[in-house]
């Protein structure tokens, strides 16, 4: 009796320690995590934001928000840099670069037309110094192909353990794209990585129109459409896009002050928070993400869809 009483003590705690791990695992795997952006109403990092602070709530469902802390996970970072060949951004690269290096890693494009690398995810200080000097004047050309460039990047930044970032440099002389810009906003949703934008003021300018170019007004009208399809597609991404994945889009006058737009997000990565939400359940990875924060003043950027 003393033996059966001993094997099925055994058994209860082998059962005990099989459910606590269930439910161990059932916990963990009803958690989601996203990263976080928060502005007071001067546009300055928010540093002290609480749990308590902030309401998520994803398809409509309330989630409780376990912990907001200091996002510490390495960047991963998809350089796209759409000059026209002028190298105007390269001195903004550059200490975009170096105040992140050791935080981050780099993988650096150069688009003039066919999205070219000039240098593969990296965080070694030579190699990147080597594709930040290639990146200067490179001959002026238009017809830059960012859709694609963003396209491609939405596969190569993810890599596990790593926070995936792409970030456009554009002057605005791109070409005309077959590529679909929900498509494409569909592929950075679900590669979860966050898109930011740095665009000179004369990108939004409209190209002349081909009726001048000598052929015939048919022609020349098939062309402008096109033109204008490829303008409104990448115009969704590089908005809406970057809007729903986390990130923005920003205008700066000119080439020359794209220094201090690439510092502010620079700032703003190395402060984001990591938010972890216990989630109840029935809510599924895309569902609409809804957050708000009860500080007066206090304004988030985060993804509009749950991962």
């Amino acid at each position: 009796m003393a033996a059966v009483r001993t094997l099925l003590s055994a058994m209860t705690v082998a059962v005990a320690v099989a459910a606590a791990q269930s439910g161990a695992g059932a916990l963990q795997s009803s958690t989601r995590t996203f990263y976080l952006s928060a502005f007071d109403d001067k546009g300055r990092m928010v540093p002290d934001l609480q749990p308590a602070d902030i309401i998520v709530k994803a398809g409509g469902r309330l989630l409780e928000v376990m912990r907001t802390e200091q996002a510490v996970a390495p960047l991963r970072i998809a350089v796209i840099v759409s000059d026209a060949g002028t190298g105007g951004f390269q001195q903004g690269i550059a200490s975009f670069v170096q105040r992140l290096i050791d935080r981050a890693e780099f993988g650096l494009v150069s688009v003039l037309t066919q999205p070219d690398v000039v240098t593969n995810f990296s965080s070694d200080a030579v190699v990147l110094r080597e594709g930040v000097r290639r990146l200067g004047v490179r001959g002026r050309q238009d017809g830059a192909q960012v859709m694609e460039a963003i396209q491609d990047a939405t596969k190569g930044v993810v890599s596990e353990g790593w926070r995936p970032i792409i970030l456009v440099l554009r002057v605005g002389v791109e070409g005309t794209t077959p590529l679909d810009g929900a498509e494409v906003r569909a592929r950075l949703r679900r590669s979860g990585a966050v898109l930011y934008v740095i665009s000179t003021a004369s990108a939004a300018r409209r190209p002349p129109s081909s009726a001048r170019t000598g052929i015939s007004a048919e022609q020349a009208q098939l062309h402008d459409d096109e033109i204008a399809a490829s303008r409104r597609n990448l115009a969704e991404v590089l908005g809406d896009g970057a809007r729903e994945s986390g990130g923005r889009h920003d205008e700066i006058v000119a080439t020359t002050s794209v220094s201090p737009a690439l510092a502010r997000i620079a700032d703003e990565l190395l402060t984001q928070y990591e938010v972890i939400c216990a989630a109840p359940e029935g809510v599924k990875t895309n569902d609409k993400l809804s957050i708000t924060v009860k500080r007066k003043g206090v304004k988030v950027q985060a993804p509009a869809r749950l991962r």
